[in-house]
């Protein structure tokens, strides 16, 4: 019998993986900046377009797990925690099951879409019909292999080796931008490309399926250890997260198929240079977030008010505080990165960034709140606000696409995030934790807002007195700026008890003396 992680090497895991997802997150977000102008240069927009729109399609069918795949790390993790190998086995087996039959499903859902949708999808010329057809079946292999292969992901995950399943994805990115950077050098297309880069996938499933021997060596897999109890147990937890997932991908990944339909593939490639943007501002602060929930679902478990209260006004405040930080940077240096990075034609992505900027914002700030309510069993709550601002967000951006295009998307997007967040899940997590509103927002927003002052000063200065001249300034005036918000965050936005508590908890994980803890 396997022997359980203990807590020592749990907490060592869990920094380790910590410390792997920011290197994958740095890594990606490098190959992002300097491959995406190059792809968009050796491809054109409006075949860049033609693949976004084809990628977007694919996202859907990410819905196919149902929720399953952070029920199947609950479920493996509980089992392995009662050194149970046996139902270790089972869940894997169940959902390899499982997942099979939802892979050959995709995979038949693929090939329905590529000969009924494609053909008649609006403002796709002949040759576009036939090179997205052809991108969209070979994605549609990746997508079937893939689902069966996301049971030896769980069990990794599940035995807390998170640095193991990052480790891959680190070189599996690398190889991918190689591959890409091949191609494209070769000028070869999207019939090339896509068939290259889906193969370094395939091939990165043999390396995680090695990853989940490592982490479990008892893993064993068959078909007759299927069990229907371990199949209604995971559903169970799952449903209501598979309602959120439906929830996600219809509020941001429909908005490429919405300005497919209206715009062309062009428009789809302006709006995708925000849409990236933005996504790096949400990465960038939501592996904060990330850590809460297990340590909200304990607090759940044993009732523990005092200390959701406190993890909801510190979490609030360090996730506003961060994220605000990153937006002021990101927006301040907004139109010089844009025009150094993917050239003028990009302009027009601008407002779409400014209002997806608000977005990302209110969603990384409201994290911890989402976490109190997961964690505390409010999911039906959490799963029908999200299934709203998703409705709402269709909604608005077929209306305002037809007014304002590319912006009117991107606004129709920010509006119901930033109304459901702050109409609906601040107050039902205040009343979770029994904390007044006007309390929560003054004590989570008061140390971000009086740092922002400094922080816009500095961004100001850097553009008007040493405009940017190139990619790397615009990054490194960026990064100054945010820098500017940090001191001020921590050095006089934090109150002193706070700040003083902070530190304390900083020593016990990493030593801190010196000159850093004398400024702290």
């Amino acid at each position: 019998m396997t022997r359980p992680a203990t807590q020592r090497s749990a907490a060592s895991n869990l920094l380790t993986g910590t410390a792997a997802k920011y290197a994958l997150l740095v890594i990606n977000i490098a190959i992002g900046v300097w491959m995406m102008p190059f792809t968009v240069g050796h491809l054109g927009k409006s075949d860049y377009g033609l693949w976004m729109l084809v990628v977007s399609m694919t996202y859907y069918f990410q819905l196919l797990d149902l929720g399953y795949g952070n029920g199947l790390v609950r479920q493996i993790a509980a089992a392995d925690s009662a050194g149970d190998e046996q139902a270790v086995n089972q869940v894997a087996s169940t959902f390899v099951v499982i997942y099979a039959a939802i892979g050959a499903l995709a995979l038949g859902l693929v090939g329905l879409l590529a000969v009924t949708l494609i053909p008649r999808f609006p403002n796709l010329t002949p040759s576009q019909v036939a090179t997205a057809q052809w991108v969209l079946l070979v994605m549609g292999v990746r997508i079937a292999v893939g689902f069966p292969m996301t049971v030896f992901g769980a069990v990794t995950t599940a035995r807390q080796r998170f640095a193991l399943n990052t480790s891959i994805a680190i070189v599996v990115s690398l190889v991918s931008a190689g591959v890409t950077y091949l191609v494209l050098s070769g000028n070869h297309g999207l019939r090339v490309l896509v068939p290259a880069t889906t193969a370094v996938s395939l091939l990165s499933y043999v390396a995680y399926a090695r990853a989940a021997r490592l982490a479990f060596p008892g893993l064993r897999l068959s078909r007759s250890l299927f069990s229907r109890r371990h199949l209604r147990e995971v559903t169970s937890f799952s449903v209501y997260l598979f309602l959120i997932d439906i929830a996600v991908q219809l509020g941001f990944n429909l908005d490429n198929v919405v300005l497919g339909a209206y715009l062309g593939t062009s428009a789809v490639a302006v709006y995708a240079v925000a849409s990236r943007l933005a996504d790096y501002q949400r990465q960038l602060c939501n592996q904060f977030n990330g850590l809460l929930f297990p340590v909200v679902v304990g607090f759940g478990a044993r009732a523990d008010l005092p200390r959701l209260r406190a993890t909801l006004l510190d979490g609030t405040r360090l996730a506003f505080g961060l994220v605000l930080g990153v937006t002021i940077s990101l927006v301040a240096f907004a139109e010089p990165l844009v025009l150094f990075w993917m050239g003028a034609d990009f302009r027009e992505s601008l407002p779409a960034l400014y209002a997806l900027a608000v977005a990302g914002l209110v969603l990384v700030a409201q994290g911890p709140l989402g976490n109190i309510l997961l964690g505390t069993g409010r999911h039906r709550l959490v799963a029908a606000a999200a299934l709203s601002e998703a409705l709402i967000n269709v909604a608005l951006s077929l209306v305002f696409v037809r007014w304002w295009g590319v912006t009117g998307v991107a606004v129709g997007t920010a509006i119901p995030v930033v109304a459901v967040n702050l109409l609906v899940l601040l107050p039902a997590a205040c009343r979770v934790v029994q904390v007044p509103v006007g309390e929560l927002l003054r004590t989570a927003t008061a140390p971000g807002l009086l740092s922002a002052v400094p922080a816009v000063a500095a961004a100001l200065a850097f553009r008007r007195y040493m405009p940017p001249s190139s990619l790397i300034e615009v990054v490194l005036e960026g990064a100054l700026s945010g820098l500017v918000f940090v001191l001020f965050f921590a050095r006089f936005g934090l109150p002193r008890g706070d700040r003083a508590r902070y530190l304390g908890y900083l020593r016990r994980l990493v030593p801190v003396g010196g000159a850093g803890a004398a400024f702290l």
